[in-house]
Protein backbone atom coordinates (compact mmCIF):
# COMPACT_ATOMS: atom_id res chain seq x y z
CA UNK A 1 0.00 0.00 0.00
CA UNK A 2 3.01 2.74 0.49
CA UNK A 3 3.98 1.61 -3.19
CA UNK A 4 0.99 2.93 -4.27
CA UNK A 5 0.77 6.20 -2.31
CA UNK A 6 4.55 6.98 -3.45
CA UNK A 7 3.43 6.75 -7.16
CA UNK A 8 0.28 9.61 -6.33
CA UNK A 9 2.72 12.60 -6.64
CA UNK A 10 3.39 11.13 -10.25
CA UNK A 11 0.29 10.44 -11.63
CA UNK A 12 -0.97 14.15 -10.52
CA UNK A 13 1.88 15.46 -12.68
CA UNK A 14 1.03 13.47 -15.26
CA UNK A 15 -3.23 14.66 -14.81
CA UNK A 16 -1.46 18.48 -14.63
CA UNK A 17 0.54 18.17 -17.73
CA UNK A 18 -2.23 16.17 -19.53
CA UNK A 19 -4.80 19.21 -18.55
CA UNK A 20 -1.91 21.59 -19.78
CA UNK A 21 -1.59 20.17 -23.19
CA UNK A 22 -5.63 20.23 -23.28
CA UNK A 23 -5.67 23.80 -22.59
CA UNK A 24 -2.91 24.47 -24.75
CA UNK A 25 -4.31 22.92 -27.90
CA UNK A 26 -7.98 24.29 -27.25
CA UNK A 27 -6.48 27.97 -26.97
CA UNK A 28 -4.70 27.73 -30.46
CA UNK A 29 -1.54 28.39 -28.69
CA UNK A 30 -0.56 24.81 -30.87
CA UNK A 31 -1.08 24.27 -34.10
CA UNK A 32 -3.94 20.88 -34.08
CA UNK A 33 -1.61 19.20 -36.84
CA UNK A 34 1.84 19.59 -34.88
CA UNK A 35 0.29 18.41 -31.67
CA UNK A 36 -3.49 17.17 -31.25
CA UNK A 37 -5.01 17.43 -28.04
CA UNK A 38 -5.62 14.60 -25.91
CA UNK A 39 -9.45 14.32 -26.26
CA UNK A 40 -8.60 14.15 -29.95
CA UNK A 41 -5.90 11.14 -29.72
CA UNK A 42 -8.43 9.43 -28.21
CA UNK A 43 -11.51 10.26 -30.06
CA UNK A 44 -8.64 8.88 -33.31
CA UNK A 45 -7.88 5.94 -30.88
CA UNK A 46 -11.11 4.72 -30.82
CA UNK A 47 -12.80 5.35 -34.34
CA UNK A 48 -9.46 3.55 -35.61
CA UNK A 49 -8.89 0.64 -32.99
CA UNK A 50 -9.14 -1.58 -36.08
CA UNK A 51 -6.97 0.01 -38.05
CA UNK A 52 -4.43 0.16 -35.32
CA UNK A 53 -4.76 -3.48 -34.10
CA UNK A 54 -4.05 -4.88 -37.56
CA UNK A 55 -1.43 -2.37 -38.29
CA UNK A 56 0.26 -3.52 -34.74
CA UNK A 57 0.44 -7.00 -35.81
CA UNK A 58 2.55 -6.06 -38.49
CA UNK A 59 4.81 -4.01 -36.29
CA UNK A 60 4.99 -6.68 -33.64
CA UNK A 61 6.13 -9.13 -36.69
CA UNK A 62 8.75 -6.86 -38.30
CA UNK A 63 10.13 -6.35 -34.58
CA UNK A 64 10.35 -9.85 -33.77
CA UNK A 65 11.80 -11.01 -37.21
CA UNK A 66 14.31 -8.24 -36.51
CA UNK A 67 15.29 -9.17 -33.11
CA UNK A 68 15.29 -12.76 -34.24
CA UNK A 69 17.77 -12.09 -36.78
CA UNK A 70 19.76 -9.97 -34.30
CA UNK A 71 20.16 -12.39 -31.94
CA UNK A 72 20.77 -14.99 -33.97
CA UNK A 73 23.65 -13.44 -35.84
CA UNK A 74 24.86 -11.36 -32.65
CA UNK A 75 25.26 -14.38 -30.77
CA UNK A 76 27.26 -16.66 -33.60
CA UNK A 77 29.44 -13.37 -34.52
CA UNK A 78 30.85 -13.34 -30.67
CA UNK A 79 31.23 -17.02 -30.31
CA UNK A 80 33.37 -16.58 -33.48
CA UNK A 81 35.03 -13.23 -32.10
CA UNK A 82 35.78 -15.04 -28.83
CA UNK A 83 37.03 -18.23 -30.01
CA UNK A 84 39.17 -16.64 -32.75
CA UNK A 85 41.59 -13.37 -32.00
CA UNK A 86 41.89 -12.50 -35.62
CA UNK A 87 38.33 -12.70 -36.21
CA UNK A 88 37.96 -10.13 -33.19
CA UNK A 89 40.75 -7.88 -34.66
CA UNK A 90 39.01 -7.73 -37.80
CA UNK A 91 34.96 -7.57 -37.10
CA UNK A 92 35.42 -5.29 -33.53
CA UNK A 93 36.62 -2.26 -35.29
CA UNK A 94 33.93 -1.91 -37.82
CA UNK A 95 31.18 -2.98 -35.03
CA UNK A 96 32.76 0.69 -33.77
CA UNK A 97 33.09 2.14 -36.99
CA UNK A 98 29.19 0.86 -37.84
CA UNK A 99 27.60 2.72 -34.06
CA UNK A 100 29.31 6.14 -35.76
CA UNK A 101 26.32 6.56 -38.84
CA UNK A 102 23.21 8.01 -37.73
CA UNK A 103 20.43 5.35 -38.07
CA UNK A 104 17.89 7.96 -39.79
CA UNK A 105 20.76 8.35 -42.67
CA UNK A 106 20.35 4.73 -43.15
CA UNK A 107 17.00 4.10 -43.47
CA UNK A 108 16.64 6.51 -46.41
CA UNK A 109 19.61 4.18 -48.36
CA UNK A 110 17.30 0.83 -46.78
CA UNK A 111 13.99 1.84 -48.19
CA UNK A 112 15.79 2.75 -51.92
CA UNK A 113 17.65 -0.32 -51.71
CA UNK A 114 15.09 -2.78 -50.82
CA UNK A 115 11.26 -1.44 -51.63
CA UNK A 116 8.78 -0.53 -49.14
CA UNK A 117 8.22 -3.68 -47.98
CA UNK A 118 8.71 -5.43 -44.82
CA UNK A 119 12.73 -6.29 -45.73
CA UNK A 120 13.41 -2.08 -44.58
CA UNK A 121 12.23 -2.09 -41.66
CA UNK A 122 13.19 -5.41 -40.59
CA UNK A 123 17.10 -4.42 -41.98
CA UNK A 124 16.78 -1.58 -39.59
CA UNK A 125 15.87 -3.54 -36.50
CA UNK A 126 18.79 -6.10 -37.30
CA UNK A 127 20.99 -2.81 -37.05
CA UNK A 128 20.25 -0.99 -34.39
CA UNK A 129 20.28 -4.38 -32.03
CA UNK A 130 23.05 -6.10 -33.77
CA UNK A 131 25.80 -3.71 -32.09
CA UNK A 132 24.17 -4.34 -28.33
CA UNK A 133 23.84 -7.90 -28.94
CA UNK A 134 27.34 -9.01 -30.02
CA UNK A 135 29.01 -6.66 -26.99
CA UNK A 136 27.17 -7.91 -24.65
CA UNK A 137 27.53 -11.80 -25.81
CA UNK A 138 31.37 -11.26 -26.21
CA UNK A 139 33.64 -11.49 -22.90
CA UNK A 140 37.09 -10.74 -24.06
CA UNK A 141 39.36 -10.41 -20.92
Amino acid sequence: MKKFLNLIPYFILLVIIICFWQIMSNSGAIPKFMLPSPLDVVKAFINNFSVLMYNSGTSLLEAFLGILISVILGLLISILMDRFGFIYKSFYPMLIITQTIPVIAIAPLLVLWMGYGIAPKVALIVLVCFFPIVISMLRRA
